[in-house]
Order: C-alpha cells, then structure tokens, then sequence
C-alpha cells in the first residue's frame, strides 16, 4: 500500500509538472505574438505616414513657431485635390476689361478680377505653355504659402496666343520696392515716399527662405527653381513675400539691356546654359537678393572709379576689411540709421556665405532659415511687420470691381 501511494504521489508531481511547463508554455507564446502583433502595427502606421507623406500631404510653415530648423514645418494631411483651371479668353478679357491698359502691370501681365477673386493674368505663348510643369500645380501637396500659386491657363484658338493665370501679388514685387523706379507705380502704389523698412526686410527674407527649404528639402524629388531674384519675389497685401516662376521654363522675361544685366548678377561662377541646375544655384542667387534687400542696390551697378561693379564681390571687400564704417555706408540710404547694425552684420556675413566661389561652402536653405529665424524672432514684439517710414500701410490702389 505504501508503494502504491508513492507512485501515485510521484505521478501527481509528474502531472502538475507537466501542467506547469505546458502553462509556461502558453504564457511564452501568448507574449512573443503579443510583440509581435504591435511590431507590426507599428510597422503598418509608419508605412501609412510614409505613404501620406509622400502622396497627399499639404506642407505649411507656421511663422509663428520659428526656431531649430524642423520648428517651422507644419503638416497637414489634406486628400482633396486643386485642380488648374482652363479659362477661356473671352473670360479672360472680361477680367481684364479687355486686357485694357488701366489694368496692365508690367509687361504682358495684366490685373484681372473673376468671380470675386483677384488675378494676375500673363500672356505667354504656346511652346512655353507646353513646357509648365502643371503637375507641380494640381494637388495640395505642392501648394506653398510663399510660392505664388499657378491657378490656370488659357490657350487661345487659331493663334499663338496663350495665358498664365496666377494668384494675385497685391503690392507687387521685391524689385520694385527696392530700386525706386517702381514699375508698377501706376497700379499699386500711389506714393513713391513708402519703403520697406528693416523688420519687413528680414521677414521677406525669411519667407523666401522658407520656400527654397520646401523646394530643396521638402519636395520629392527636390525642385531647383533656376530664376531667384528680386523680380520674381512677390508681396501680397501684407507684405508675405512669395517666389513666382515656380514650375515654369527659365526664359528671359524680355530684350532689355538693363534685364540682361540684372540676370547675369545672379549667375554662379559655375553656371552655363547647358548644365544641370542644382540647389546651390538658387542658393547664390538668394544671396544676392540678399545684398539687395542691405543695399538697395542692383545686382549689378556702375561706380565711378570702379566701372561695373557685381554685388556678389563688393560684398566680400567689406566683410573681408571688417570695417563698421564701411558696411554702414553701404547700407540702403532709404533705412537711415533705424536698423539693427548687429542685425545687418549678421545678415552680410550670411549673404557672403551663399555667395561663395566655391558651391560645396554655400549654407543649404535650411541653415538660412534657421538664422534667418533667430533675427526675426529677436525684434520687438509687435514691431515685426510694420509698414514704411511712418508705420502707415503704403497707398494702394484697391483693385476694381
């Protein structure tokens, strides 16, 4: 009897082992799946965000949140579609009065008003609308607050005639606020005594900034616009600057010997006609608009004793001499003393740096904006987007109805 109750005692242990592991057994597996389920949910969320990102996300940078270089960047997951219009050209010269002189801009550019919205319609002709890039246009995904946005085109029957519809630039562009003439005078400013005082200056500077980031880093692939300067630089009524020409051929705008003249004090040391465009190339050019938006001098100008002289190597004799004095005569005359001198050394020695010989040593977009960001963030609250001398908005003439 006592024999039998070992073994049956032994056989109990045997079984409450055998329970035991099998219970150990479970408890394991039930675990591994358990990781293994979230691995893969993870894995799934972040193939959704790539592919979100990379199909149908609207990229938008928030002014107000500047800083470290991914501060600025906002996404917005945004599915609908922005198609480009086509218009026909009898709607065309009803927006634009029968593209009556009182509405010409500059140019073949001419205001036009259509179904309440303001419009800058440009006249072009067949084989450059063929070469738009319109699939840069048709979603979200491309459209960027300080790029001037392609609304549509009009290719006229039986002529050569054809059109460019863009977003309306209330005040014009960079060009023209800073070198006096003011093409656009007759349309948009009905004083010539306003200009751009130092705290617009550094924003529009940053806001071009903020669009060759999403051109360069944003973009999939990259996007290199080949044409940055003042010109092409845009302001809307509250003076946010936006880059026009995106996703257009890189033609000359017109003959003139002056324009001639401007285009070839963007050019890179390394550039010719029949190479490939890099995002250095915008880069240099940025910094010349730079130099522009200190000196209020054109990419190219004539001084007595010097001839010709490129605002891309005068920059680098006045940084290089390291004289105070020198860089304040230099300044834009327009701005008097009511800038921040440490401000506009900062901004020269970056100028300088995007206007190097030497491609490899210019600062991406990224690395502008982030210094671009410490400048305007380091003025007086409340002082960032004042307007001309008297800190009144500039006299425009409101658009016609």
């Amino acid at each position: 009897m006592w024999r039998f109750g070992i073994y049956v005692a032994l056989g109990g242990v045997v079984f409450g082992a055998g329970i035991a592991i099998l219970a150990t057994f479970w408890v394991i597996q039930w675990r591994r799946k358990k990781e293994i389920s979230g691995k893969m949910a993870d894995l799934e969320l972040q193939q959704l965000g790539l592919s979100i990102r990379t199909t149908s996300e609207k990229v938008s940078f928030d002014h107000g949140s500047r800083g470290a270089l991914d501060g600025p960047i906002v996404v917005k997951s945004t599915p609908r579609k922005r198609l480009v219009e086509t218009y026909t050209i009898e709607e065309l010269r009803k927006a634009t009065e029968d593209f009556s002189s009182s509405n010409l801009i500059e140019g073949s550019v001419f205001h036009g008003r259509l179904n309440g919205k303001n419009l800058a319609i440009k006249g072009t002709n067949t084989k450059t609308l063929a070469k738009v890039e319109l699939g840069l246009f048709q979603d979200t995904t491309h459209h960027h607050p300080n790029i001037i946005r392609l609304i549509g085109t009009c290719s006229a029957e039986g002529n050569s005639d054809s059109f460019l519809v863009f977003e309306y630039a209330k005040n014009g562009s960079l060009k023209d606020w800073l070198h006096g003439g003011l093409a656009m005078k007759s349309h948009f400013i009905a004083s010539c005594d306003c200009f751009l005082n130092w705290n617009q200056r550094l924003k529009i500077c940053l806001d071009v900034a903020m669009a060759l980031h999403y051109m360069h880093h944003i973009m999939i692939p990259s996007y290199v616009h080949g044409n940055i300067k003042s010109r092409n630089i845009f302001l809307d009524e509250e003076f946010v600057a936006k880059i026009g020409n995106f996703g257009l051929p890189n033609v000359a705008e017109d003959d003139t010997e002056l324009s001639q003249s401007w285009s070839k004090g963007y050019l890179t040391p390394e550039y010719t006609p029949q190479g490939n465009l890099s995002p250095s190339i915008d880069i240099f050019a940025y910094g010349v608009v730079l130099l522009e938006v200190l000196s209020g001098k054109t990419p190219i100008t004539e001084e007595k004793g010097e001839g010709r002289v490129w605002l891309s190597e005068k920059i680098k004799s006045i940084v290089q001499a390291d004289n105070a004095e020198g860089l304040s005569e230099w300044m834009d005359s327009a701005l008097g003393e009511d800038y921040s001198f440490d401000g506009a050394v900062t901004l020269a020695n970056l100028a300088r740096a995007c206007v190097e010989n030497d491609p490899s040593l210019r600062p991406s977009a990224g690395e502008i904006v982030e210094k671009l960001s410490k400048l305007v963030d380091a003025l007086p609250e409340g002082e960032q987007f004042s307007i001309c001398e008297s800190s009144s908005k500039p006299l425009v003439r409101a658009p016609k109805n």
